[in-house]
């Protein structure tokens, strides 16, 4: 009986945070893997609590008082049980006969009625189907069942994965390259049905200047920001390799996947200047680590933006908006063109970052009040941009990609998002000539070898990583099934993406420019990976 009272309150607060907490993280973040979970624990809580300081007081009143409260109940549920088996003819509570007589007969009737057994078994169960239905939600929010499942199928990553560094590059006067990832950015917001109008009108427009692909899959590994960073730049999924695996992702992530080839090192070999301009906190996600380390030589975040004059007190939870962002990349564009060198400027968005979004002083001069009105006016500011770039002349230097980090997750506004049955990432390419399309279907792992096409760096074969591009003459024949594999297999534990991110040993004198030694599995796998 001792035993049973300390285990029975812990069974009811461990089952109360279970459940908490998979709500809060559904509403916050949307749907959550265990891969994301895991890999933001390998890299620790610091970068997400700097990124919006209050996500920690929504976490302390959701994830922690909330099951507290609800631990509370229980155990005075579990007391009255435990009072009713002790007095099984006295009507427990003596405060109910303050409620009336009505209530205190009603109580009396239920005391007498409920036999002896039926409340042992009652006093037992309860904690036991707490706990259960604590963890039963818990392992369906984050499909651990699935994860596991995923350390015993196939390797679908070994056999599909194009090294970077055996692509051969055809030069044809390369360009410049400005890449804007919009928080969220979905084609959804295009439904008037669902909005009222064409929240995305303005970007919609650009689009007879360039291509945009109307079937862009978000695929398995690239359902949030680091990951589809991760998954454009460098043709592979962003997963957690420290379950199992034997590896702490570099305990804490030492180096960002230091085997892979990515945008970055292909570009600096190639002579450009890599830049990345971001609004939040480059701990967040180790979206600093990642851009660092793959040769970025200019990457900007919050507090690198505040120790260049901006002021926290104009900043969002997240850090800068999306207007001072954007005038801070004119600026930086314009720096740039002046070294008649090639570049490569990333800008990332967060205004549309969910829940609640971030309305920034431009938006609210517009009249912007909720959330449709902060994704219309982002997409107000990212054509402005364009529209700058074009009103300079610099079209002809420069190529331009729009394009949605990840779909929108659980903003204010998902249940209208989540009622179109195929939601697709928002995408535009402008070239400065007319771009002809190969495919409608792309995932962000094809934005890899479309992206040097773009910009006059044609990839012979059309292959990189697992991406295929897009734009030009068409590539090898994409496997009718390629999608469904994805979905199914990509996720899979792979050694070979496993390699890519152990760190090399060092050598004397440093490694070359971008090209980290080649990880064993590769090695093993390079007579079966057809390039073309």
């Amino acid at each position: 009986m001792r035993l049973r009272r300390f285990l029975a309150p812990l069974a009811y607060f461990a089952g109360s945070f279970l459940y908490a907490v998979s709500d809060w993280l559904t509403d916050e973040f949307g749907s959550v893997s265990i891969d994301q979970v895991l890999y933001h624990l390998n890299l620790g809580t610091d970068g997400l609590l700097t990124s919006d300081p209050e996500l920690l007081t929504r976490f302390l009143w959701r994830g922690l008082a909330l099951p507290v409260a609800l631990g509370l109940a229980l155990c005075g549920l579990d007391a009255w049980l435990r009072y009713l088996r002790a007095h099984p003819r006295t009507p427990p509570m003596p405060s109910l006969l303050k409620l009336g007589a009505a209530a205190r007969g009603f109580a009396r009737r239920v005391a007498l009625a409920a036999a002896p057994t039926l409340r042992r078994a009652l006093s037992y169960s309860v904690p036991l189907v707490v706990l259960g239905a604590g963890v039963g939600i818990f392992i369906d929010s984050f499909s651990l069942a699935s994860y596991v499942r995923t350390y015993f199928g196939e390797d679908y990553f070994a056999g599909s994965y194009v090294d970077p560094r055996d692509i051969k590059l055809h030069r044809e006067r390369p360009k410049s390259l400005i890449l804007i990832y919009v928080e969220s950015l979905e084609n959804t917001y295009s439904d008037p049905a669902l909005f009222g109008r064409d929240l995305l009108a303005r970007l919609n427009r650009l689009k007879a200047r360039g291509v945009s692909f109307d079937d862009y899959r978000q695929m398995p590994g690239a359902h949030f920001t680091i990951a589809g960073l991760v998954a454009t730049q460098c043709g592979l999924p962003l997963k957690s390799v420290a379950l199992f695996g034997g590896n702490a992702q570099g305990e804490q992530v030492d180096r960002f996947l230091p085997r892979a080839r990515c945008l970055g090192d292909i570009l600096a070999d190639e002579g450009y200047t890599n830049v990345f301009l971001n609004g939040s906190s480059l701990a967040f996600g180790g979206v600093g680590k990642f851009f660092r380390d793959h040769h970025y030589d200019k990457v900007v975040g919050r507090e690198e933006w505040i120790r260049a004059g901006e002021t926290p007190e104009t900043m969002s939870g997240w850090g800068l908006h999306d207007d001072d962002l954007f005038r801070g990349a004119r600026t930086e564009l314009a720096a740039l063109m002046k070294k008649r060198k090639p570049f490569n400027l990333n800008i990332l968005t967060i205004d549309t970052h969910h829940p609640y979004g971030h309305l920034s002083a431009q938006c609210a001069r517009e009249g912007r009040e909720d959330f449709d009105g902060i994704v219309e006016c982002t997409a107000g500011q990212v054509a402005d941009f364009i529209e700058y770039v074009a009103a300079k002349g610099w079209l002809d230097r420069v190529a331009i990609v729009v394009q949605g980090d990840h779909l929108a997750m659980g903003n204010t506004s998902y249940e209208k998002l989540a009622s179109n049955p195929h939601r697709t990432v928002f995408n535009l390419l402008i070239g400065g000539k007319r771009l002809t399309k190969n495919t409608e279907q792309v995932t962000h792992f094809d934005m890899l070898p479309t992206m040097l096409d773009l910009i006059g760096l044609k990839v012979e074969g059309g292959r990189a990583g697992l991406g295929y591009s897009a734009i030009g003459p068409a590539p090898a024949t994409r496997p009718a099934d390629r999608i469904a594999r994805m979905n199914e297999q990509l996720m899979n534990f792979s050694e070979t993406y496993r390699d890519l991110w152990q760190s090399p040993p060092a050598v004397a004198g440093g490694s070359p420019l971008g090209v980290p030694p080649e990880p064993p599995a590769i090695a093993r796998q390079r007579q079966l990976i057809p390039v073309n």
